[in-house]
């Protein structure tokens, strides 16, 4: 007993008090959550460790972390007082994610299930990476953000990744007009843009037929020679 409260040695040892989970536990949870929806969750805790905990605690857990590497978050802005890595190699790219809102609604005095107020949205969100000409462990960064948002994440990254006063930075993509004109904003001078080889093949093959309605597959193979000489 300490000032009347009952002291209990394991509690303070693991650090954990009731109705709440350990440190380890909720970076268990949360590494699961960042792979696997959150009612997938239970089953691989369970599976894995034996522990049994129900899908709200694990989803809550795993936002609460979400959240605070939110909050913690820092984007470099300027251009580190250094002369960096030679060259640096950058893409970003964006994709639709499916978002379901719910909220909270009363029928005759009584809280619904939010599960059935729920609806689903879609937005965008961009992914953004950079790494060193002759290395594959890319700097990632990721943002539901507009274009500009994304491009600060691009600039971000390529400064974790060597970026300085001298670097070159060579940017790859599938030709959308954002993603150029953020290369631009975002590194002036010192990038590039080109549109990868997959893309431009897609691109040239569209217009084939209008290039060569006779012949569209042989002028295509022609373009790609040409491409292929040109790099």
């Amino acid at each position: 007993m300490d000032n009347g409260k009952l002291f209990r040695s394991f509690s303070y040892t693991a650090e954990v008090t009731s109705r709440c989970y350990s440190l380890p536990l909720q970076r268990i949870i949360t590494d699961f959550g960042a792979d696997v929806s959150f009612q997938k969750i239970p089953k691989k805790l369970m599976e894995h460790y034996g522990i049994s905990s129900p899908v709200s605690s694990a989803q809550k857990i795993t936002e609460k972390h979400a959240e605070s590497i939110k909050d913690m978050e820092h984007i470099h802005r300027d251009i580190p007082e250094a002369e960096g890595v030679k060259c640096l190699i950058c893409e970003t790219d964006g994709t639709m994610i499916p978002i379901v809102d719910t909220f909270e609604r009363n029928e005759d005095g009584k809280a619904v299930d939010k599960r059935k107020t729920r609806s689903v949205r879609w937005k965008e969100g961009r992914l953004t990476l950079a790494r060193q000409k002759e290395k594959v462990d890319p700097v990632f960064g990721g943002t539901l953000g507009l274009t500009d948002m994304a491009g600060d994440h691009l600039f971000d990254c390529a400064v974790r990744a060597g970026f300085g006063e001298q670097t070159k930075v060579h940017c790859v993509g599938d030709g959308a007009r954002w993603i150029a004109e953020q290369v631009e904003r975002v590194f002036g001078s010192q990038g590039n843009f080109l549109i990868d080889f997959y893309h431009l093949c897609d691109y040239l093959a569209a217009a084939s037929k209008k290039c060569s309605p006779e012949d569209p597959a042989g002028w295509l193979n022609q373009q790609k020679r040409r491409m292929r000489v040109f790099t």
